[in-house]
Formats: structure tokens, sequence, C-alpha cells
């Protein structure tokens, strides 16, 4: 990738404006949304978006849940859309414009209805990213039947949004909140795909492993502070602290080795590996990292002590950015629903 985004830069948390403005100077939203080919795949280029996650992550996770939405999104629009749609997706990387995947409904919850001029959506989503900066997103809505419908809408309609909504103590750049859908047409134009198809394997909870790989920046750039700290201030080698970072750094090391494991399964699978093997690969990806994520946040905290607390400090803001980001929805249902699967190789 061109531009000021490098490997090494990727340990360095910095400021959202900084790290967005190079990514839109370097063109990484049009080069993420060119590794997927016609058919909405990454093949074999799985471990270049992977380590562009994972740069962005360790940059700016604030920028990293941009990114991974966008990702998600253009491989969506792949898969399932109409030549048309796939035809505004293209113009739409090549004006560098960033789509987003909205998935959390609102109050009132996002919904079909009928109109005096036909179909209209209506509801809203939360915990929508990127408002301001998505141009397009993808929306699921559950229908009569229990299927989830795609539809592909404009994003950039400042009455629709409401960032007063989003009071989190993390993840604050994210430019998230609520998003009104009221009076869009839901037509073939929008419409993206058909019912169910949002929740097809393995690129739905095996499409979780994009958002691990951020995680795992950020989890890789918070050892990298830490060890700084340490080594800056005297006490590296201190056995305690050599403890404490030598942990970190298996833990950032397990992490990676599950993401790309994951990734790989899910993207380009081996013979003999089936969709539901990996898409619990992935589900446990999650888990795992998560896992990972909180013991280098412990780690770091006790080993560079109360400076780490201060709003301004680059260790402090990423743990607190991290602590949001990590969070999900009944992880207890996703390691029992997924323990068979992975237990098979032991049985």
């Amino acid at each position: 990738m061109s531009g000021s985004f490098s490997a090494a830069a990727r340990l360095d948390y910095q400021p959202f404006e900084t790290t967005f403005a190079e990514a839109r100077q370097a063109g990484l939203f049009r080069e993420v949304g060119g590794l997927y080919d016609g058919a909405g795949r990454l093949g074999d280029r799985w471990p270049v978006l992977l380590g562009h996650l994972a740069e962005v992550g360790g940059r700016n996770l604030n920028l990293g849940r941009l990114l991974e939405g966008h990702a998600n999104a253009v491989q969506l629009v792949r898969l399932y859309g109409s030549d048309v749609q796939r035809a505004r997706l293209d113009e739409a990387l090549e004006r560098d414009h960033i789509l987003g995947v909205w998935g959390a409904d609102g109050s009132p919850p996002a919904a079909v209805e009928d109109g005096a001029g036909g179909a209209m959506l209506a509801g809203s989503k939360r915990y929508a990213s990127g408002l301001g900066t998505v141009s397009l997103a993808l929306v699921p809505i559950a229908g009569e039947g229990g299927g989830q419908q795609l539809y592909l809408v404009p994003a950039d309609e400042a009455f629709r949004q409401d960032v007063s909504t989003w009071r989190m103590s993390g993840m604050q750049e994210s430019a998230s909140g609520t998003f009104s859908l009221e009076g869009i047409v839901a037509d073939r134009a929008t419409r993206l795909g058909k019912p169910g198809d949002y929740r097809i394997e393995p690129f739905f909870e095996g499409g979780i492993w994009r958002c691990t790989a951020v995680h795992l920046g950020a989890v890789e750039a918070i050892v990298s502070l830490m060890a700084r700290q340490l080594d800056g201030s005297g006490r590296l080698d201190h056995p305690l602290q050599a403890e404490r970072l030598g942990h970190a750094v298996m833990h950032a090391r397990s992490a990676r080795l599950w993401v790309e494991d994951a990734a790989r399964r899910v993207e380009a699978p081996r013979a003999g590996e089936a969709i539901p093997q990996a898409v619990a690969a992935a589900s446990y990806t999650r888990l795992q990292v998560e896992k990972d994520a909180l013991a280098v946040m412990e780690l770091a905290r006790r080993a560079v002590g109360l400076s780490s607390f201060a709003t301004d400090h680059p260790l402090g803001e990423a743990i607190a950015d991290l602590s949001v980001y990590l969070r999900q929805a009944n992880p207890d249902a996703l390691l029992l629903n997924k323990c068979r699967m992975m237990a098979e190789a032991y049985l």
C-alpha cells in the first residue's frame, strides 16, 4: 500500500483524525475493496486484508471499525448484489467512498411498511458506525418469515444521523449512533439478494475473523507500548516486569496464530475443511482473542502503572477503545453452540 501507512507505524496508537486522513490519502478503503474478486471471495489474498486490518487496529481502533465494516459491505455486495448494485459499488470505490454494515436494530426497530407510494423502510439502526463518513450502508431487516433481507441504502443524509445516542467510555471517535431509515424506498435498487442471504456461512459468523484481526492489531500495539515504556524507564530487565511482558508477548502471539488460522479456514479452505468447521474456528477465535486482549490490557496497566490512566496517554486510549470494541452479545452461547464442532477432533 502506498502512502504513510507501514508495518512499523502500526504500533503507535494515534489520534483518529491523523490515521483517517492518512488512510484516505493512501487510498486504503479503495484498496481493501479491490481485494475481493467479482464473486466476493478473497482466496489467497486473505493475508493482505488481515495485514491491513491489524495494522489499522494498531493505529486506531475507530478507523479499524470503519475499515472492517467497509470490507464486510464490499464482500456482501459482491456476493449477493445485482449487476446494477455491483456497478454502483464499483463507482463508489472508484470515488473512494466508504461503506458500512449496520445490523443492530434501534427503537423502533427497522422494518418494511407498505405505503401509498409502495414499500418503504421504517424504524432505525443503532450502533451505526461512521455516521457522516459512510456513504452507503447495508442494513438487514427481518421479514415475516424470520429471514433477514439486506437493503443497500444511501447513508450520507445528515438528518438521519444521531450521534448523541452513543454514550460509551471508548470508541468515541467511531461516529457511532442511530440512523433513521424512515421513508427510504424499498425497491429493486435497494433490495440486495434474497431473504436469508445475509446469514449464509461462512461469511456471516465466519466473517468475525475480520473483527478479531482489528483487535489483534490493538493487542500488539499495547504490547509494543508496554515494552517501550518499560525499556525507556529502565525497568524492562526487572524480573517481575520481564515476566509481565513475557506473558503479554505470549498472549499476542497466541492471538495472531488464532486469527491467521480462522482467516485462512474461512477465505481459503483446504480440502476436507468443511464450512461448519471454519465457522466454529472463527467463533472460537473471537473468544480467544478477547481472552488474550483482556489479559494483555491488565498486564500493561500493572506494568506501566498510574500514568497509563492519563486521558492523553496512548496506552490509556488504546485500552479504553479496545475495552469497548471487544464486547459482544452473549459470548457464553457462542462458546456452547460451537463446542461440539470444535471438540470433534478430540472425540
